[in-house]
């Protein structure tokens, strides 16, 4: 006697009926992620306030006569080229992979495996992968010299200009890239160590008060008070920044709490990378809209491919 046959799982899938809510939820995401176009001034910005960091951050380590040999002699010159490409917006593109790769060798090869310990923090890694990520973005399009070159052409033979828009994936992935960190930072401190304030008493100590305790009143429950809300901020900034409803509410906590690092302890390049990369978290459009506003037009013409 021949068994029944079972339903499809497929089937039995389709049928639950959280399966098109779940499938609505996932062609959202999908196209968020991977199909939204936008206007390309945000993405140009992060560029040019990428390269700023790197010069910020190691123009200083690599003047040509600090390391003479080989290897740190190819090694500046690729810095230097790179980050200029990256600023002036020459093969955008190519110079923000360029410039990546190069952060990427210093961190691994040059930070790790060499052991040039100021190189193997983490901030230079956020610094590289931010480089490599802005590379799919059309960070190229607005505020560089690929786009007054495109500009001439289209003059020269009598077309529009291309329209200051493109894919944004790569805003999207910066944003992922951001939630992973604050996610993982706070994960890290959801330990009595800190939320005890004891790591928090040990950096006043260390960059403040010196080795004697303070005779400050109520230090401890202080840095405990500190601890929890760094922990419970970060984990905010980490599920709460990506969605327009929550992320108004956090932008100033966020930015302030970046500030006061910068201004308090030696993480001013991460602090200022954290800040930058902000840009990613807004609309496109409506950065370009804010844009064209501060400069006196009432709208943001080239971007939206007005010609």
């Amino acid at each position: 006697m021949p068994m029944p046959k079972m339903p499809a799982p497929t089937d039995a899938i389709a049928d639950w009926p959280g399966w098109r809510l779940m499938h609505a939820v996932a062609a959202r995401f999908v196209d968020w992620a991977a199909y939204t176009e936008g206007s390309s001034r945000s993405s140009a910005l992060v560029r040019i306030g990428l390269a700023m960091l790197f010069w910020s951050r190691w123009a200083g380590e690599l003047l040509l006569y600090r390391d003479q040999s080989p290897v740190g002699l190819f090694l500046a010159v690729n810095f230097f080229v790179a980050t200029a490409l990256l600023f002036v917006g020459y093969h955008s593109r190519i110079a923000a992979v360029w410039a990546g790769l190069v952060g990427l060798a210093m961190y691994y090869y040059f930070g790790h495996q060499l052991g040039r310990e100021p190189w193997t923090h983490h901030h230079i890694y956020l610094l590289a992968v931010a480089a490599l990520l802005i590379a799919l973005t059309p960070c190229g399009r607005s505020y560089s010299l690929d786009r007054y070159l495109a500009v001439m052409r289209a003059g020269r033979t009598g077309v529009a200009p291309p329209v200051e828009r493109g894919n944004l994936w790569g805003l999207r992935l910066i944003v992922v890239q951001l939630s992973v960190l604050y996610f993982f930072s706070a994960f890290d401190k959801s330990n009595y160590a800190f939320l005890s304030g004891a790591r928090i008493e040990q950096i006043f100590l260390w960059y403040y008060a010196g080795s004697d305790y303070p005779a400050i009143p109520g230090l401890a429950w202080l840095a405990t008070i500190v601890s929890f809300a760094v922990v419970a901020l970060e984990y905010c900034l980490a599920f709460g920044l990506p969605f327009r409803r929550t992320r108004r509410y956090l932008v100033v906590p966020g930015l302030a709490f970046h500030a006061i690092i910068y201004l308090t302890l030696p993480v001013y390049t991460f602090s200022a990378t954290m800040a930058l990369l902000y840009l990613a978290y807004f609309d496109a459009d409506a950065v370009d809209k804010i844009i064209a506003r501060l400069q006196g037009n009432g709208l943001a013409g080239t971007a939206r491919g007005m010609s």
